[in-house]
């Protein structure tokens, strides 16, 4: 279910993001998981129809092909022209 709050146990997470009280995002990510490089290429391809779903199913988007669309575009748009640069550093 979408905009579930129930807290989860997730022993082995590869990606975990999230908004920090200053409204930063926080990703975490487990490289170890990947095999090869590539492999990250297929996250943000499945992200993009999960979130398009999401978005669908709560009425912030009119259907999951237009919402697949918008979040296309501006991912495309903050690849050619990132926002901002990551910060942080590799932890063990």
């Amino acid at each position: 279910m979408f905009g579930r709050k129930k807290p989860i146990r997730v022993d082995n997470p590869l990606v975990v993001a999230f908004y920090e009280n200053d409204n930063s995002l926080n990703v975490r990510i487990d490289a170890a998981q990947l095999e090869e490089p590539g492999w990250a290429g297929i996250i943000p391809a499945d992200l993009e129809v999960h979130f398009a779903s999401a978005l669908a199913a709560t009425g912030k988007a009119a259907s999951v092909e237009g919402a697949v669309e918008q979040i296309r575009a501006v991912y495309m748009a903050e690849i050619a022209n990132p926002t901002d640069a990551p910060t942080g550093r590799l932890e063990n």
